[in-house]
């Protein structure tokens, strides 16, 4: 398979929820033929995203967390914009997968953003703006058995443990709390049958070097030490919770690899393997009880089974080069079988020579790999596996172009992940613009704003066929370079037929536009390519409200224009989980159009139309749209009369549909 290549190559634009090259053309969807296969995707291209990558699954779908950071940059560059609607950085992030389609949000940023619903609900805590790369000292993802996901990430700040739901439009907020002040390395994270947290590290201070574990109670955290000389080979840990509910805590003890369980007594501690073994541990368990761990010695990868408190069967992974020169980090998954997935660096002789090996074993002592191509540079390797084993998650941090990994190793028929990130190349309507009808051109001119880095007043332009127009362009974003290209269809693709002279804000310019055939035209910013708008260039020229096709007309509480088919043609808006309007008005017996905005960043929306509120019958259902991003649906002729219209991703966003 050849390897990945890096998408700080061409400009970057990220918009609706997902990474795209800014004006190239939509990817086209690789054929990967049948049967097993391994397939990689960037999920997060953006600034320096992906480091400690994490992966839980949660309703058959993978979710994983990773930190982001602003990248270095050579001097005299500029690093990426963050388009409005994304998270800020430095932050905890969250990224899901469904359709194929990423949505990326968070599990924790510094502030909250003004006028912007991030994905997942994240957590504000002042303490996440203080993170940086070379202090952040591990991340992990844990989900309990109700689909609820815990979070605990290091830092020189401390440990930090979240709580909050793997839903990109959840309602609940995620929650922050500080475990401890003292730097903890290596954190791991358990979840008991009752819900219950475990935390372990590795602490190191001028009077302490303890492996330590903190646990909720009613009255805060409680921390005990497990190993009080534990040494630091790789200072990472792994706790799971064994077949006897007891956490169980592994580790380099020096020159070991070891384990702590703690029982009635307290903390016992024993040696899993002995000689320069343990590192890059984690850590595993199986629906009975039994504890798995993965870790290399200084020239091999290895797996360990056993309950902590007997002897463990210890068998060889793969051979990997000299541990010494550089980290070696390992990640293990097992299904409800016990079949094993193992993932490991490799840390060859630098940073960029490193690479992720993957390999699974249905015994524990046969392992076959898994072919993840050519990844060189990668580091973090983090693994997950449907409970069913039909799919397992390779994560990890692309160091070179800074971007996070995911691939899935399954039945190519059926992986979504499979399909490419779209180009934003649909025409969004910004927040504050009027979203039911176009600017039309009036006297030879119309008025185009852009503040916020969007486009507000005429994003939606009316104008007439066969006749140039002026453009006044108003940028009022002090210190900001926009500008106006103008492209030959609805899509930001190809050259553009006319492109402004950039504009330092705030100033105004007068774009002279060239004579435009009838149908529909986007532009965009070239600075900034998430700044999207589109020209509807009808027969005649409009006048008021008219529509591109100088029909009028108005209908339903959204408002509506006629359309050329004889339907209304009518705009419902998603914004703050819901609709702009409970009634949508249609005409009998012919198609109409529904222009659909989902306003929500990050977040999916979409309309489908039933028979009634039992939902028995579906009529219609729309593509779903991932926010900020904007949809045109065709509705089939209906019969006059009520029906019913709601989002199948949120049922409580619903309302009828009169067809008169």
């Amino acid at each position: 398979m050849r390897p990945l290549m890096s998408r700080r190559l061409i400009p970057l634009a990220l918009a609706l929820g997902v990474v795209a090259a800014a004006c190239a053309k939509a990817p086209v969807a690789p054929e990967f033929g049948s049967g097993q296969a391994f397939v990689p995707e960037v999920v997060d291209s953006l600034n320096d995203a992906g480091r400690y990558p994490s992966v839980a699954v949660v309703d058959g779908r993978p979710v994983v967390a990773y930190f982001s950071f602003a990248e270095k940059v050579p001097e005299g560059s500029f690093p990426q914009t963050r388009p409005i609607g994304l998270p800020t950085i430095p932050g905890v992030m969250l990224a899901t997968v469904q359709d194929g389609i990423w949505t990326r949000g968070a599990i924790a940023i510094a502030d909250q953003i003004s006028n912007v619903q991030v994905a997942f609900n994240p957590a504000f805590a002042g303490s996440v703006g203080k993170l940086t790369p070379d202090g952040v000292t591990g991340l992990q993802l844990v989900a309990d058995a109700s689909g609820g996901l815990h979070a605990v990430w290091g830092s020189a700040s401390g440990v930090f443990y979240a709580r909050g739901s793997a839903d990109p439009a959840s309602t609940t907020q995620w929650t922050v709390e500080k475990v401890t002040n003292t730097p903890g390395i290596g954190p791991s994270l358990a979840v008991d049958a009752k819900g219950t947290p475990w935390i372990s590290y590795y602490t190191s201070t001028s009077t302490v070097a303890a492996i330590e574990v903190a646990t909720k109670g009613a009255d805060g955290w409680t921390l005990e030490t497990a190993d009080d000389s534990p040494g630091c080979d790789g200072c990472r840990t792994a706790i799971v919770v064994d077949g006897a509910g007891d956490p169980l805590v592994a580790y380099a003890g020096g020159p070991d690899a070891t384990a702590s369980v703690r029982g009635a007594d307290g903390w016992t501690t024993t040696t899993v393997e002995r000689g320069g073994a343990g590192l890059g541990v984690s850590a595993a368990v199986t629906a009975d009880g039994e504890v798995t761990l993965t870790y290399s010695t200084r020239s091999e990868v290895h797996a360990a089974s056993g309950d902590g408190s007997g002897a463990w069967q210890v068998a060889t992974v793969a051979a990997i080069g000299d541990a010494a020169t550089g980290p070696t980090a390992t990640s293990v998954a097992l299904d409800t079988t016990g079949a094993m997935t193992v993932a490991w660096s490799d840390p060859g002789s630098s940073a960029s020579a490193s690479t992720v090996s993957a390999a699974t074993s249905s015994d524990g002592k046969t392992f076959t790999p898994i072919d993840l191509g050519q990844n060189g540079g990668a580091l973090d390797p983090a693994v997950a596996t449907m409970p069913d084993g039909s799919s397992r998650y390779v994560a990890w941090y692309d160091s070179g172009p800074q971007d996070l990994i995911l691939g899935v190793d399954g039945d190519v028929a059926g992986l979504a992940i499979g399909k490419p990130s779209p180009t934003p190349t649909e025409v969004a309507v910004p927040s504050g613009a009027p979203p039911q009808q176009c600017t039309p051109v009036v006297d030879g001119k119309v008025t185009v704003v852009a503040q916020g880095i969007a486009f507000t007043d005429g994003s939606c332009i009316q104008a007439p066929a066969g006749e140039p127009f002026t453009i006044v362009f108003d940028n009022r974003d002090a210190g900001t370079q926009h500008n106006i290209q103008v492209f030959s269809g609805p899509q930001v693709s190809g050259t553009p037929t006319f492109s402004g002279d950039l504009v330092t804000g705030p100033d105004q310019v007068e774009y002279q536009i060239p004579a435009l055939d009838k149908g529909e035209y986007a532009y965009n910013c070239v600075v900034h390519p998430t700044m999207l708008g589109k020209i509807v260039v009808g027969e005649t020229g409009p006048t008021g409200a008219t529509g591109a096709s100088g029909a009028t007309g108005a209908t339903g509480a959204t408002g509506a224009t006629g359309s050329s088919g004889g339907g209304a043609m009518v705009t419902v808006t998603a914004q703050g989980i819901a609709f702009d309007t409970s009634t949508i008005t249609l005409k009998a017996d012919v198609e109409n159009t529904i222009m659909f905005n989902n306003q929500d960043a990050g977040i999916q929306h979409n309309i489908a139309i039933f028979k009634d509120s039992s939902m028995a019958e579906q009529l219609f259902s729309g593509d779903l749209v991932t926010g900020v991003g904007s949809a045109t649906y065709t509705i089939p002729p209906l019969p006059a009369g009520e029906y019913y219209f709601m989002c199948i991703v949120h049922p409580q966003m619903n309302g009828s549909v009169v067809v008169e």
